[in-house]
């Protein structure tokens, strides 16, 4: 029999001999997804790719950006993740498991969202990528007890963004988004221990349960 040690040690390899595998990581900010990124990676031997502040700054600015139609901040918004996504293939292309901290459905979700609020016709249909843009083999939500979220939000020192107070102020707001990445076929990772280790094993143990990966049959003591 294996004990738990080398029952991970095993699932890990698994995972390791699949043919590429692209995980992404959604949820409110302050969920710990970047330092979730870093253990799955960690656990795995992938690597992890982060939006750069250009890339970050870029979708900043056309969100802000008034005098644009809904349909030309679509392709704006677009066009920065396939450009994103091209310097995705440069850099990692060729690696057999990465890790985004977030995809494309964190646009998608925010403006269906923002549809519904307006009782209007979604902008996505659920699991759209637009062409020229990485889809993730599967997507995480990763969901924390909010006090613990809010207090992480705060840690960093930083003014709370309209859009970090609405989070805070409003539950509805925050089930809504949380919804509707389960919509967008977010596999929702619900968490009552707070630390990365622990979420990153739980998504390698999704996996495993998933159909992705083969199931083992493995005896534990």
């Amino acid at each position: 029999m294996l004990n738990h040690t080398q029952c991970r040690l095993h699932e890990q390899e698994k995972v390791k001999h699949m043919s590429r595998l692209v995980i992404g990581l959604e949820g409110h900010d302050g969920t710990g997804k970047s330092a979730t990124a870093k253990e799955i990676a960690k656990l795995l031997g992938g690597h992890v790719f982060f939006s750069d502040d250009e890339t970050k700054k870029a979708r900043q600015e056309v969100y802000k950006n008034k005098s644009l139609s809904p349909k030309q901040q679509m392709n704006a918004v677009e066009e920065i993740y396939r450009f994103e996504s091209a310097r995705f293939e440069s850099e990692l292309g060729e690696k057999d498991i990465i890790i985004f901290d977030r995809t494309f459905v964190s646009h998608s979700v925010e403006e269906n969202v923002k549809d519904s609020l307006e009782n209007k016709k979604p902008s996505y249909k659920a699991g759209y990528f637009p062409d020229g843009v990485v889809k993730p083999t599967i997507i995480f939500q990763v969901i924390i007890p909010e006090e613990e979220r809010n207090r992480r939000v705060e840690e960093r020192g930083e003014d709370l963004s309209d859009r970090d107070k609405k989070l805070k102020n409003n539950h509805e707001y925050r089930e809504a988004l949380e919804l509707e990445r389960a919509k967008q076929g977010c596999v929702t990772l619900n968490l009552r221990l707070r630390d990365p280790e622990t979420c990153a094993l739980r998504v390698l143990q999704s996996l495993l349960g998933s159909k992705l990966v083969e199931p083992l049959s493995i005896n534990l003591k």
